[in-house]
């Protein structure tokens, strides 16, 4: 009753999009049904986003998708990189039915139109096969590495190289071609089916000094994976509207009124700091703890109590002037007890 019929939300997305496009100038968004009018995919890029990548980026894109948890699941496919701060950067996203050969290829079409093929973009990785074939045939010029984390788990799993990983590692990182030789050829003398595995991976994409384009230190999926993380509990929590949230948790589901500064749990609404429902409400309409705080409690409130100055006595107490009254008083001190 609270959340509403998920069955009904589809019917909301062209409105909705509409309604972002006209907050969001630029933005491109676009989704896609089937003959009978049901859901495929969906994609959206905000052209802040995509402005900041062209400009001030890494040109290098994490790709990654993460199953929903909500009725009718689907997958939620996302673009990520790195600023020149190492913090994430999100650049696009879509949601799709499943990860297969047809949703990816969609995929890379779509963000196409924003993020042009050209020699000096590159693409991270794991090794899906069908985000491996779209990239190729949408994205020609562009380079393609593939996440030595991925690489490495494959090694430990397949073919029992749990002592050889830490060698795998080091090679993968060598700046120079020759330390890369010399890694990689003592690796293979250990283990030549792992040596043949590597090999057959293509070094050229795992390789620091063998990758032809630039991944500057970017050499795993895990802004993409990072960008999962934050989303993992956040995927289930359906928004009653605005300000108000139903999150849902292992005993009992919460009512968080990020207006009202409120929730069922009784906490929010006593502390007047946000609980952990509060938290994860505010973080899906992209709200930092601190601004659902009280003001009590915020660093500008705290400073008023001690911006004004208390000044001492300017002058020597024999040299002040005193009205009458003031000077005549005379003041006693009060009866006291001597003590035992």
């Amino acid at each position: 009753m609270v959340g509403g019929i998920p069955e009904k939300s589809f019917g909301k997305i062209p409105k909705y999009l509409h309604m972002l496009r006209e907050a969001n100038p630029g933005m491109h968004m676009f989704y896609k049904t089937d003959v009978d009018g049901r859901f495929r995919f969906l994609f959206a890029s905000f052209g802040q986003s995509v402005r900041g990548f062209q400009t001030a980026m890494r040109q290098v894109l994490v790709v990654d998708g993460t199953f929903l948890k909500s009725k009718y699941k689907g997958v939620l496919l996302a673009a990520t990189t790195l600023d020149g701060n190492s913090n994430l950067y999100h650049v696009v996203f879509a949601v799709v039915d499943s990860e297969n050969d047809r949703s990816w290829d969609w995929f890379m079409r779509q963000l196409k139109v924003v993020v042009a093929d050209e020699h000096s973009l590159a693409f991270v990785s794991d090794r899906n096969a069908s985000l491996c074939k779209a990239i190729e045939n949408v994205y020609p010029l562009s380079q393609h590495g593939i996440c030595i984390h991925h690489l490495l788990n494959n090694v430990v799993t397949h073919y029992r190289g749990k002592r050889l990983a830490g060698l795998i590692a080091k090679a993968s990182k060598a700046y120079r071609v020759i330390d890369f030789q010399k890694r990689f050829q003592a690796m293979c003398n250990i283990s030549p089916t792992i040596g043949k595995y590597l090999t057959d991976a293509d070094v050229t994409k795992w390789a620091r000094c063998q990758f032809p384009g630039f991944k500057y230190d970017i050499r795993t999926t895990n802004p993409a994976e990072s960008i999962n993380s934050a989303l993992r509990t956040l995927r289930e929590y359906p928004p009653v509207d605005e300000y108000r949230f139903l999150v849902r948790r292992d005993t009992i589901d919460c009512l968080v009124d990020l207006d009202r500064r409120t929730c069922s749990c009784g906490k929010y609404d006593l502390l007047k700091i946000p609980c952990r429902h509060a938290i994860k409400a505010g973080l899906t309409v992209g709200r930092a703890p601190s601004s659902l705080t009280d003001d009590m409690y915020t660093t500008s409130t705290w400073r008023t109590t001690y911006q004004e100055t208390i000044n001492p006595i300017g002058v020597p107490e024999d040299s002040g002037v005193v009205p009458d009254d003031v000077w005549n008083a005379n003041v006693v001190p009060p009866e006291s007890r001597r003590g035992a």
